[in-house]
């Protein structure tokens, strides 16, 4: 029966009336309705509901009548649209900002640079900002360079790679694995694997899927005691 009456509820159309602004003080935002008085929002659009809240909450608002009313609920109702629109602003700054902050992360991790490079890069950027353009200062500060957050968007972007790899290697009809020899700053021999791979549809794939250092001799019997699993 609860169930019954829960999905008669959920179905009915609740379609937001224009003269609730004026009579209860509420305006709709996308799918919210909100009080323009305290800001609160209603779980269903229905004027008992609303009457409610107004009645219960907002009494002495009732006393405000006629032209005042009107100016008054067309003021809060601009002052709501501002906040809307600051919040939205911030919204998109900060997007933005953890955009950049990810470029920035990935060029480091390309080109082989520390993580602590993140914070040099920063303030390389906020000192050219406050002579060529100073109202990007803010926006600039707020770009996450650290090293720790440097190493969080390294070690994310690595993932994703995998997992977009192994996606594609799990719709392989054919593939070959081809070994190579690099040494890295220390003059270690390492072993690169590399895959090749073709789908059903002929998209080839060709990629790094494994490093390993192997012992101090690069002879073909130590690249096949490497683990790249």
């Amino acid at each position: 029966m609860a169930a019954n009456r829960k999905r008669k509820v959920d179905n009915e159309n609740r379609q937001f009336n224009d003269d609730w602004t004026v009579q209860y003080c509420f305006v709709q935002q996308h799918t919210n309705v909100i009080c323009l008085l305290c800001h609160s929002t209603v779980a269903v659009a229905k004027v008992s509901n609303i009457k409610r809240h107004y009645e219960t909450k907002h009494r002495d608002f009732h006393n405000v009548v006629g032209d005042e009313r009107t100016a008054q609920i067309e003021s809060l109702r601009r002052s709501l649209n501002r906040q809307q629109n600051i919040f939205s602003k911030q919204t998109a700054d900060f997007s933005v900002a953890c955009e950049v902050s990810y470029e920035i992360s990935l060029m480091i991790a390309k080109s082989g640079r520390p993580f602590t490079d993140g914070d040099f890069v920063k303030q390389c950027m906020i000192t050219a900002s406050e002579k060529l353009c100073p109202e990007a200062v803010r926006k600039l500060q707020t770009v996450a360079l650290n090293r720790m957050t440097v190493q969080r968007r390294i070690s994310y972007l690595s993932a994703h790679v995998t997992r977009q790899l192994a996606d594609k290697a799990a719709n392989f009809v054919y593939f070959s694995l081809a070994a190579d020899e690099s040494t890295d700053i220390n003059s270690t021999a390492q072993m690169l694997v590399f895959v090749c791979g073709v789908s059903s549809s002929f998209d080839i794939t060709k990629e790094l899927i494994g490093l390993r250092m192997t012992c101090n001799t690069t002879h073909h019997t130590d690249f096949v005691k490497v683990d790249v699993s």
